[in-house]
């Protein structure tokens, strides 16, 4: 009976020796399909892992803990980016939950954060000459697209984030990937999508001059370039009987209109259709768009050119349309009573899908010669609302567009917009902007047909580009 007994409990410890080694064998592929799943568990177990999630979680190393024993972390922006400086009445829910992430945030790596201002137009210089004496004024620091892009990153100043931290494209917003990355590295992080650029459209004028609804047209793919000039024309009047036109179908500033023209039409000042960097205006899509640009103010005279401020014309309700950022609605609804739309700049020939162009886009990114950009990194990406706390987030910005902004439709094409928003990145090059300004003005005025205009500058921007790149 003893021996029976020894040999049952040999038997026994064999067989939960085996169900070990089967166990561990387990977690280590469930490890490996959570990989391929690119983030897929965020939504919960999926069927390949519900029932050996708590054994794949023993499989994961515990993050290395880097202890800063009190050192400072600073953030540098140009304005003051702190949400413990918001008095205690007046903080959001976003702003007590960004508190709470960078309390937690200190706590775990042992460090005290700050935030640091820096005057925009001094914030490049800045930034550079303080790196280069070995100390950049902040550790974390808000960089606009252009001034990273390329050269802030080619001459080394900024640190890849990828080498840095891992990133799940799946859990933050589709602008930081496509936005942030450059050359295969990802080099900023970001909250949201920058501020859309689109056509504000006064609805309750439309209705009265019995004008097609941009938003229905937009909807149903057939928000056009021909459509927007068919509108203009027909919003563009002599609504007394004067014989001058006091209501113009659009008003805008006119660099803006004619980005709008040449990124919709797939083209851009400075990437060709392959992806190379180089100059572009001279592409046959960007002309197509640049004599699109030419004859909307030469030929159609449909933009209003008295010089006013595009906004005040379009309050006044003398402009249909008006080009701008989605920030304007405050100015509008404080000064309007009319009911408003918005939408995507209309898709040209050559493109086929709506999408929002701005040069306005700006990150958080780590100085690559803090002396602690690794610690840095953890912490931007920590303290960022979207990655952090994502389904609560999205919840109260879709509350706050709610009370935002006066209608369903616009909060539809700020959605819209935030999943095709693009790059105009040609402001990193020395003088770009003010040289294609003053080719546009000229077009603008009739001065200078657009093949005369844009060969005449191809030089000038191909010498800043290569200022930049070589």
């Amino acid at each position: 009976m003893k021996a029976f007994n020894l040999f049952v409990l040999f038997i026994a410890l064999v067989l939960v020796l085996a169900l070990s080694g089967c166990s561990g064998s387990g977690s280590k592929n469930e490890q490996n399909n959570n990989g391929a799943n690119n983030g897929a568990a965020d939504a919960g177990p999926s069927q390949n892992n519900a029932g050996n999630e708590n054994a794949a979680e023993e499989e994961i190393p515990a993050e290395p803990t880097i202890d800063l024993k009190g050192q400072t972390i600073k953030i540098g922006a140009w304005w003051d980016a702190d949400p413990r400086s918001i008095a205690e009445a007046d903080r959001s829910v976003l702003d007590q939950k960004a508190i709470e992430l960078i309390e937690a945030a200190e706590k775990k790596y042992n460090a005290k954060i700050e935030y640091v201002t820096v005057d925009y137009g001094q914030f490049v210089e800045q930034f550079t000459t303080t790196s280069l004496a070995g100390e950049p004024f902040a550790d974390i620091v808000r960089l606009e697209l252009f001034w990273m892009f390329p050269k802030l990153v080619k001459d080394g100043f900024v640190a890849a984030l990828d080498d840095l931290i891992e990133i799940d494209p799946n859990k933050v917003p589709k602008w930081m990937i496509e936005g942030g990355s450059f050359e295969g590295k990802q080099y900023g992080l970001v909250d949201s999508n920058p501020s859309p650029f689109g056509i504000w459209y006064n609805k309750t004028l439309f209705q009265k001059m019995g004008l097609e609804d941009p938003y229905q047209l937009q909807q149903s793919g057939q928000w056009t370039w021909d459509k927007l000039v068919e509108i203009a024309k027909n919003a563009t009047r002599d609504t007394d009987g004067d014989g001058k036109i006091d209501v113009y179908g659009i008003g805008g500033g006119a660099k803006d209109i004619f980005h709008q023209f040449v990124y919709s039409n797939n083209a851009a000042v400075d990437v060709a259709e392959d992806g190379s960097i180089k100059f572009s205006l001279d592409s046959p899509n960007a002309m197509e768009a640049a004599q699109a640009f030419y004859d909307l103010y030469n030929v159609h005279k449909v933009v209003d050119m008295s010089g006013e401020d595009s906004n005040q014309q379009f309050i006044a309700g003398k402009t249909a349309m008006a080009t701008a950022f989605t920030w304007e609605i405050s100015n509008y609804k404080q000064n309007m009573t009319d009911e408003l739309g918005f939408v995507f700049w209309p898709k040209g020939p050559k493109a086929d899908k709506y999408g929002a162009y701005t040069p306005f886009g700006n990150m958080w990114t780590v100085a690559k010669m803090s002396k602690n950009a690794e610690a840095a990194a953890r912490i931007a990406d920590e303290i960022s609302l979207w990655r952090s706390v994502y389904p609560e987030v999205e919840a109260l910005v879709e509350e706050s567009r709610k009370a935002t902004y006066p209608s369903p439709e616009i909060i539809d094409t700020i959605k819209q917009m935030g999943e095709n928003t693009k790059y105009i990145g040609y402001y990193a090059y020395p003088d770009a902007e003010k040289i294609v300004e003053e080719a546009v003005n000229n077009m603008k005025d009739g001065k200078e047909t657009p093949a005369t205009a844009i060969e005449k500058i191809k030089p000038q921007i191909e010498a800043a580009m290569k200022q930049v790149l070589e």
